[in-house]
């Protein structure tokens, strides 16, 4: 008898919702990273939002072999739309959350389900740690190891624990609460922050536990929607401003803060793309916050730039390929007891995070108090 077939939580169903458009090159891993699960009770609900490319017939072929999945098919309307429908279509009590080319361990669903379940009702959510895969699966480095538990908001606005849109699972309460997917992003054009939109007003109403181990393979490549770095900047700041506007009690230094964290990441973003005028408005905003951050800010961009010149050089010289087989490791080899590094930075300290977790449990009860 395995340790999942002994578990009194062996038989609690858990919904996986995966919005799928034009994956084809990546939805196959997805899938198998979601069967091998040692956690077998799921509903595996895959949304082909108006996918043009062989995406729907690959799911095909993983349905005829799984009565677990199920395969829905819309037009095209963006990714908080498709995560409502499978959100619609579930009737799991718990529900989780995948994109179409990112990747679970196998003890993913276990982990997080545990770690949740036995909690009391005031707790919504359950998130993991990350680990970034290139497209052939390579884990090129690690995600960030800061994380909180418990009442988190004022945190997570500012430091973004869970960094992409695989590694949140929900009860069926927070949806009943909140809603879904906030789709208007995607209906102005600044569709990509979504998940964390929908992190933050879970965090509003609900206390969030933490797996903090790197049990998602966060894929980046070439196809994927956080590819687009003006999109994702416009649309990180939106989320920001409207979590600003929806907790007019938040204090003015975490306002600042949050609003410092989003600029610095929409700095790096516009920077990238020599989009100067934007990168220049966000350099304002950071300002504002610290001019001594500010100015970090500048010499980190001059010294990328030099640093940058030299990894090219380095890698003409080496190819990827080769460097691959000597370094690195695909996902699913990697132990995930393994610690995580990093994360911190010259904004993103341990002393703002003590500060922000003093606020946090002062101003806890907003997580129990909009219930």
């Amino acid at each position: 008898m395995t340790t999942m077939e002994m578990s009194p939580m062996s038989g609690v169903l858990v919904a996986v919702v995966i919005p799928a458009y034009n994956a084809g090159d990546f939805v196959a891993q997805t899938l198998q990273s979601v069967i091998d699960q040692t956690h077998k009770a799921l509903e595996i609900i895959v949304v082909d939002d108006g996918s043009t490319d062989e995406t729907a017939s690959i799911c095909r072929r993983f349905a005829a072999a799984d009565p677990r999945i199920q395969i829905l098919s819309t037009e095209n309307r963006g990714v908080a739309a498709a995560r409502n429908t499978g959100i619609e279509a579930s009737k799991a009590d718990y529900i989780a959350f995948l994109d179409a080319d990112d990747l679970w361990h196998p003890t993913y669903v276990e982990r997080m389900l545990s770690a949740l379940h036995p909690l009391p009702a005031c707790w919504g959510a359950v998130y993991a740690l990350h680990r970034f895969v290139d497209s052939e699966g390579y884990c090129t480095k690690s995600g960030s190891s800061i994380n909180a538990r418990e009442s988190i908001l004022i945190r997570h606005l500012v430091f973004r624990f869970v960094g992409n849109g695989s590694g949140f699972m929900v009860r069926r309460a927070v949806i009943d609460k909140i809603g879904g997917y906030d789709p208007s992003y995607a209906n102005r054009g600044i569709g990509g922050c979504e998940d964390f939109d929908f992190e933050l007003r879970t965090a509003e109403h609900f206390k969030i536990e933490a797996v903090p181990l790197g049990l998602v393979g966060y894929r980046v490549h070439s196809a994927a929607m956080s590819a687009d770095r003006s999109r994702m900047a416009r649309s990180l700041l939106a989320v920001n401003e409207q979590c600003v506007a929806r907790n007019p009690q938040l204090p003015a230094f975490v306002v600042s803060c949050a609003r410092a964290s989003a600029h610095l990441y929409a700095f790096s973003k516009f920077a990238a793309l020599k989009d100067w005028e934007s990168a220049a408005a966000s350099l304002k905003q950071i300002y504002h916050h610290s001019p001594l951050l500010a100015a970090g800010v500048i010499t980190k961009l001059m010294l990328s730039k030099t640093l940058r010149a030299a990894n090219r050089a380095w890698s003409r010289a080496r190819p990827i390929r080769q460097q691959k087989q000597k370094k690195l490791k695909k996902f699913e080899e990697i132990n995930p007891l393994m610690p995580l590094v990093g994360g911190w930075s010259v904004f993103r300290t341990k002393a703002l995070f003590r500060r922000l977790s003093e606020i946090d449990r002062c101003d806890g009860g907003t997580a129990t108090a909009k219930r």
